[in-house]
């Protein structure tokens, strides 16, 4: 009898192990990086908490690091053309227009077997157009009285 629980638990092993193994050769490959069409863009702000645009709507796949001087872009197709436009929270600062082109993405090593597509680009926002004082608005003057009418 304990012959028979012996060849049963060795039947059992082995094919447990083959179906392990059956598993493993029919799960997907995983993708090659030029089947990746999304990616991630990674922008150093030289102001916090920029305002984002992307072909002029916005953008809700996004985080800030670094207390707001870091933006990271998630979900971006990297087969396509973008305009994005930053626009800094401070008003004495213009906002950055600028154009996300296909090939400007770089395959980026994220750990020892892991990659993903990525753009880093550094953003410095000029100093915004010194806005014309307003002019001061001249009263008219009252008109002078009619010489032949003295009160």
């Amino acid at each position: 009898m304990r012959n028979v629980s012996i060849v049963l638990g060795g039947l059992a092993a082995m094919l447990l192990v083959s179906m392990a193994a059956f598993a493993q050769e029919n799960a997907p490959a995983a993708p090659t990086p030029d089947e990746v069409t999304t990616g991630e863009i990674r922008f150093s702000l030289s102001s916090d908490y920029a305002k984002l645009l992307v072909d002029g709507e916005p953008w809700e796949e996004n985080e800030f690091l670094n207390n707001g001087l870091l933006l990271v872009v998630h979900a971006m197709n990297r087969m396509v053309e973008h305009k994005i436009v930053l626009t800094p929270i401070y008003s004495d600062l213009a906002p950055v227009e600028m154009l996300v082109k296909p090939d400007e993405w770089k395959l980026a090593t994220i750990a020892k077997n892991e990659k993903m597509w990525r753009l880093e680009k550094k953003i410095v926002f000029p100093k915004a157009a010194a806005k014309p004082a307003p002019k001061p608005e001249s009263k008219p003057e009252a008109a002078p009285a009619p010489e032949g009418e003295a009160r």
